[in-house]
């Protein structure tokens, strides 16, 4: 068969990057599920109906209450029944158990990648490719940056050190998401780079809940969006002080999964559950 290009019409390679750059990525998110002894029913129901219709699924921290090895193994058999691209990070209730090799192993078996100060990039069935790092954080206040400094809550050299070193791990893992070809770049947490997601949190548990150094690290690469939870009074929607944007997806903040479009150039848009189809039939 002789293929006959038509004036004015993009060939097939157009098409292709035209679509892989513009369809936005989808994924579902929610952090802080403190699983112990059951599942959440709602989060159940939310998740298996949700992720028929995502590209991935993100989870940031505190999939448990203590890091117990039962708790996990719990959490991590439903997990293993999503059949989407799974993505976590540690939170601090995580990293309490004693036996992390074999909680991380849960994970593992379930088909969830881990993200502790590395990156991933996955490239997408229909060519997109999607770049994400990640790391737990951790504590350490926003001051002086997005709040004047207060002298009761300045940090013990101790803390301070564990938030720096936290933050570089952040930005060696986006390090790794510099180069060309990647089309949407994300950052998953579990503490807040910014004080903008903490809503009703205490001024004086600011320091517990996040650091602007894990903001500041997002800040000098492209990133399109960073995800954490943590803050359990916090509000959904914030950015940092760069402009990324930035949603908080404790579950106790959304009431559970939530769903993003996100674009390249920092779009991010939430997509009510009622407007989902399964991925086969979202066009083009």
């Amino acid at each position: 068969m002789t293929e006959i290009a038509i004036a004015g019409t993009p060939d097939i390679n157009t098409l292709i990057e035209q679509q892989r750059t513009v369809r936005p990525l989808r994924i579902a998110a929610i952090g802080d599920l403190h699983v112990k002894t059951v599942m959440p029913a709602e989060v159940v129901e939310d998740l298996e109906t949700i992720c028929e219709a995502v590209d991935m699924l993100i989870i940031a921290g505190d999939i448990t209450e203590n890091g117990r090895l039962p708790e996990i193994a719990l959490a991590s058999e439903f997990f293993a029944g999503i059949d989407t691209i799974k993505i976590a990070v540690l939170g601090n209730h995580d990293r309490r158990g004693f036996k992390r090799v074999a909680f991380r192993n849960y994970l593992e078996e379930a088909g969830i990648i881990l993200l502790d100060g590395d990156a991933r990039v996955f490239r997408l069935a229909d060519g997109r490719v999607i770049g994400i790092a990640g790391a737990g954080g951790y504590g350490g206040g926003f001051w002086p940056d997005e709040r004047p400094d207060i002298p009761t809550s300045r940090l013990t050299k101790a803390v301070g050190v564990r938030a720096r070193r936290e933050s570089e791990r952040l930005r060696n893992a986006i390090s790794v998401l510099n180069g060309d070809g990647i089309d949407i770049r994300l950052v998953v947490l579990h503490y807040a780079p910014t004080v903008s997601t903490l809503g009703d949190e205490p001024l004086l548990k600011y320091w517990m809940l996040g650091n602007s150094l894990l903001g500041k690290a997002s800040d000098e690469s492209n990133i399109d969006l960073v995800i954490h939870g943590h803050a359990h009074l916090g509000n959904q929607v914030g950015q940092t002080p760069g402009g990324t944007p930035v949603r908080n997806v404790a579950a106790s903040v959304t009431g559970g999964p939530v769903i993003y479009d996100v674009r390249p150039n920092q779009q991010v848009t939430t997509v009510p559950v009622s407007d989902l189809v399964p991925n086969s039939e979202i066009p083009a």
